[in-house]
Order: C-alpha cells, then structure tokens, then sequence
C-alpha cells in the first residue's frame, strides 16, 4: 500500500502523519464533487435570480460590487461571486482573495463542506456543528444563506431537502424545469 507523509511542525516539534492512497482518492472525490455542486450553485442562484421574487428580492437588496465566497481553503474548490446590476457573475480565485470579499464562508474541512454540498446536512446544521468559520457582517451572511436555501430547495429532490432545511420552501417551478434552466444558463455561459 503506498502512503503519502505529511511533516508538520508544530512548537518545534516535527510530527508524522500517514494517508492511505485510498484516503487521498477519497478527499479528491469530495473535492470534485464539491467543485461541481458549487457549480450548479451559481448557476442555479442566477437562474432563481430571474425566475423566484424571494431570491430576486434578496439580491436585490446587496449593493452592486458586494463580492462574497464559499470555499474550504488553499487548493480546495471555491464559489467566488460579485453582485451586479445584472445578477451574480462569478469571479476567479486569481481575481480576488478571500481577504478581499465582504462575506466569506469557508469550511473548515473538505468533509464538512462535503456534507453541505451532498445534502447530508444544511447550511444550518454545519453551522450549528461549527463546521466553516465566517468573515464579514452576520445579517448578510443570513441572506445569503437564505438565497442558499432556496437554491437547495430547487437542486434537491424534496426527500433531502426536507431533511437538510427548517422548511422546504414552496416552489415557483419543479425539479426538471430547474434543472433544464440551469443547463440552457450553463450552455449560455
């Protein structure tokens, strides 16, 4: 079996950590599948931002400019997004830093974003579990969760989102006709 060390120092101290390859393959798959629900994320909100008044209202009220993420650290998929007059454009991690936005959400580990991101808990729930640490104002943190919520609403099956939210908000469109907006949104961009 291969394995990979990892040399940690530590208050001088060298210490020795042992991954399995398994484990590594592991951690890649949940980076890639986090990488891809963070894809269908932005373009689902942007879709929600023309079809559903909730999430239109929502970021409606950001200022143009407000520049807000989601990630789980250095080398880990990330969701960089801009507010605009014409909804959410997404930005590059070689654009802007994570000291550079309003509002940043990072997990603190590729698993606790891996259970956000494959419906297991919500936003909620890993905030509850202390699962990201926040940066920036709290009351837009709320509203950007809120406009999360919808987005999961509409991307999940309702078997999972009534599992994942408080309440499984009431739906404008089913899960096909999301789905089918957010791939002729995908095809556009």
């Amino acid at each position: 079996m291969s394995q990979l060390t990892i040399r940690a120092e530590k208050a001088g101290a060298a210490e020795v950590y042992q991954v399995s390859a398994g484990k590594k393959r592991r951690l890649a798959g949940k980076k890639m599948f986090s990488a891809v629900i963070l894809h269908f994320l932005f373009h689902g909100l942007n879709v929600l931002y023309r079809k559903d008044e909730r999430v239109r209202s929502e970021i409606g009220e950001w200022e143009d400019g407000f520049v807000w993420g989601i990630g789980m650290g250095e080398g880990a998929p990330a969701l960089y997004m801009e507010k605009t007059q014409e909804g959410l454009v997404r930005l590059s991690g070689r654009e802007t830093g994570p000291e550079e936005m309003d509002l940043m959400i990072r997990f603190k580990s590729v698993d606790a974003a891996f259970q956000v991101m494959s419906g297991q808990i919500g936003v909620a729930g890993s905030y509850a579990r202390h699962g990201f640490v926040l940066k920036g104002d709290i009351a837009r943190a709320m509203s950007v969760v809120r406009c999360m919520d919808l987005a999961e609403a509409y991307l999940f099956p309702r078997l999972i989102s009534r599992r994942i939210l408080k309440e499984v908000p009431r739906k404008r469109m089913g899960l096909l006709h999301t789905y089918l907006e957010v791939l002729a949104h995908m095809a556009v961009r």
